[in-house]
Order: structure tokens, then sequence, then C-alpha cells
């Protein structure tokens, strides 16, 4: 089978599966099989037996829902690469604009600035904003230790092991001391939502890190019940949140959670989608 038909049996695999994409998908898919881009690629060349049948495992796995990150084993986050494990979240694009937030609320700090990310699943929000700033203090938590462990590798793999402390903790459990900026991606997907949620997040995803209760914002509340304790005078907490989440959490903290400021930005797809609180 050559180059030009491999592609053409992939995409229409993929598409009678039901992946979106079918021929993008078949191309990263080719690519990973062989490991050489399209630009290596002539397409009447012959692959091997053995590059064939790399091919079909990977076309099955993502017909089965597999997302491409676990079958290739990185994803990409901001402008660096992060391994992925099966049983940890990986990250979305949402969250790397969850980030950038975080990243221009990081440079307005002062020196040394303590930072904390919850639920850091692969440690793609620890790593961004050590490596923004190089005299942040970031201290990074999951309650899950394979979690831990993946995020140890990404944070070794990039070289900020002296910027990044990782520590076991279910949100503020195990924490002491205060912290000028708390970043989370907590679990907010409504709990009767999660059956209709797309194949490769409702089967592939652990479920801790998307269940966020009957109306999805149990995380989300008791992360702003706890944080004023943790945050320094002025000190901000930053939440990604689904869209249509963002009166309920408003409300809720002008209930007296002891923030001053509280507002929401959207993403780039014009949904609300962040939660940033300051402390008084």
């Amino acid at each position: 089978m050559t180059v030009r038909e491999a592609l053409s049996w992939a995409c229409g695999e993929l598409a009678r599966g039901g992946v979106e994409e079918a021929a993008r998908e078949a191309r990263r898919l080719l690519a990973l099989a062989v490991g050489e881009g399209p630009a290596a690629w002539s397409p009447s060349a012959t692959l091997s037996r053995y590059f064939l049948g790399r091919l079909r495992r990977l076309v099955e796995a993502r017909k089965r829902g597999m997302p491409f990150a676990l079958l290739a084993g990185w994803t990409g986050f901001l402008d660096f690469e992060l391994k992925v494990w099966p049983g940890v979240f990986i990250p979305r694009p949402e969250t790397e604009e969850l980030a950038e937030l975080a990243c221009g609320l990081l440079r307005e700090l002062p020196p040394r600035p303590r930072v904390l990310d919850l639920g850091t699943g692969t440690g793609a929000l620890a790593c961004a904003l050590a490596r923004a700033r190089s005299d942040a203090q970031v201290v990074a938590v999951d309650c899950d230790p394979r979690a831990l462990a993946c995020a140890r590798w990404n944070v070794r793999n990039l070289g900020l092991d002296e910027r990044i402390r990782l520590q076991r903790s279910h949100w503020f459990s195990s924490l002491e001391g205060e912290f000028q900026l708390i970043v989370s991606n907590p679990p907010y997907v409504a709990r009767e939502g999660l059956a209709r949620l797309p194949r490769e997040v409702r089967e592939f995803e652990p479920r801790r890190a998307l269940d966020g209760g009957p109306q999805g914002l149990e995380a989300a509340k008791s992360i702003l019940a706890q944080a004023p304790r943790f945050l320094s005078s002025g000190g901000w907490l930053l939440l990604e949140i689904a869209p249509g989440q963002a009166e309920a959490l408003v409300t809720f903290a002008k209930g007296g959670v002891g923030l001053v400021e509280t507002r929401v930005e959207k993403d780039m797809a014009g949904k609300e989608r962040f939660f940033l609180g300051r402390c008084k």
C-alpha cells in the first residue's frame, strides 16, 4: 500500500467511525505511525508491513474515541509540550487562555510572588507560570498520585524543578501560608451533563476531573470559600468555569467569602469562561 492509498484508507475508516476532520486526523496518525511528518512523504512510496500495522492500530484506537494526545503521548500547551498519561486530564485550548490571563496577572505582582496551582493535573498551568516569571515560587497540588507523577515528569523535563514544588493535597487541605495568585481549572461539568460529553472526553478522561456535582459548581464554590484564607491582601484568584456559571459564582462570592472585586472574562469563542476575584 502506498502513502496515498494508506491516507485514503485511514480517512475513510475515521470518517465511518465518526471522527471529525478525518483527513487531518489521517495525516496526523500516519505521521505518528512512521515517525516523520508529511514533508518527508512521497505519495507513491510504499509503506512497509510494520508501518501499516502501526497505522491500523492507531486508526482503530482513534475510532474507539481515544484522544490523539494519548496516542501520541504528548500535547502542545502554549509554547511548550507536555507528556500526557492515561487517567490524567489533557489540557484544552481554554486552559491555555486561562494560563495567559494568569501570566498577565503574575507579571504585575511584586518580586518573588508565591503562586498556587490547584488540581495541577499534567502541571500545565504551573509550568506556564514558572516559565513566565523566573522569580515566582510556584506550588502545584493534586489529590491524585498519578497526576502528580505526570506533573513531576513534565516539571523535570522542562527544567523547572527549582521553581515548582509539587504536593499532594485535596484543594487546600495540606497547604499553609499565603499566595499572591491562586489559579485552578476545577471540575465544572454538571453531573447530568456528563453522559452528553463527547466520547473521547466521557470515556477517556478521569471523571474526577470533570464531575462538578449536581450544578457543576461544587469544586468552584469550595475553592471560593477557602481561597481568601490563603490569599495575601490584594491577591488574585483565577478559575476556569463553564459558560452559564458566572452569575451563580459572582453571587456566591459577594455573599461574604472575602473577595472585594470580582469579574468574569470571556474566552476567544465569546463565552464567559474565567472568574477573577481579588482579596481585600
